[in-house]
């Protein structure tokens, strides 16, 4: 029986490997692939008059696939990269690791960010935690109706909830479960960018630490709303 679980434990540290080595060498091509156009672009300055416009289109083009599938690889690699974190588990205030959190990231422009919170003590990773803060922070811009909105952070009235939430156009009831799955989108890649991957790898993390992430409904919110617990 322990040489049949070492055989499995070793398939799986090969696969792992395998998939590592595999998106490397894959987002090594696709970086090249996105550097190219630049350089036909150079080349074609000299004669810039004669070529049509829809060439510089194809290139730019090239470039944005490009730059959309390194995305994919490295947020597919990280989901199955998770299994081997080892962010330390640590007992702290939830309003500071908010606040420390929102210290440290970029405010994104035109967005404000309204925090209403109350001391809490839970246990979970900062370093996960971080990063689920900055998935769902960067969901709700990228998914707002508009260049100026409001993000709220809040545990009041909760029961031991974090919510996050904007007032952008929200998420339809049929879809609240489903934008959880790997590479779902609700709108085309072309209007807003991204690989579908990061609310799949936010629940992951949550669940990783014993909680829980979803999407729920609050009356006095007009756009989307996401609930972390903690175990």
């Amino acid at each position: 029986m322990l040489n049949v679980m070492s055989r499995v434990k070793g398939l799986r540290v090969s696969q792992d490997a395998f998939v590592s080595h595999f998106v490397h060498d894959l987002r090594a091509c696709l970086r090249a692939v996105e550097t190219l156009p630049d350089w036909i672009k150079e080349d074609l300055e000299e004669n810039v008059e004669n070529v049509p416009k829809e060439v510089y289109q194809y290139l730019t083009g090239i470039q944005v696939s490009a730059r959309r599938a390194d995305r994919l690889l490295s947020d597919v690699r990280e989901l199955c990269e998770m299994d081997k974190a080892t962010d330390p588990v640590e007992e702290v205030d939830l309003r500071e690791a908010v606040e420390t959190f929102l210290q440290r990231c970029e405010q994104p422009e035109g967005i404000s960010i309204d925090v209403n919170l109350t001391e809490q003590r839970c246990a979970l990773p900062r370093g996960s935690f971080d990063k689920v803060m900055a998935g769902l922070l960067c969901n709700s811009v990228k998914h707002h109706n508009g260049p100026v909105g409001t993000i709220f952070i809040t545990n009041i009235d909760t029961n031991g909830a974090l919510l996050i939430g904007d007032d952008g156009d929200g998420i339809a009831e049929q879809f609240r479960d489903s934008v959880f799955d790997p590479f779902i989108t609700l709108k085309p890649r072309d209007v807003v960018e991204g690989s579908g991957m990061g609310l799949t790898i936010a629940r992951r993390r949550v669940e990783d630490w014993g909680g829980t992430l979803r999407v729920v409904t609050r009356p006095e919110v007009k756009g989307a709303v996401f609930e972390v617990t903690f175990k």
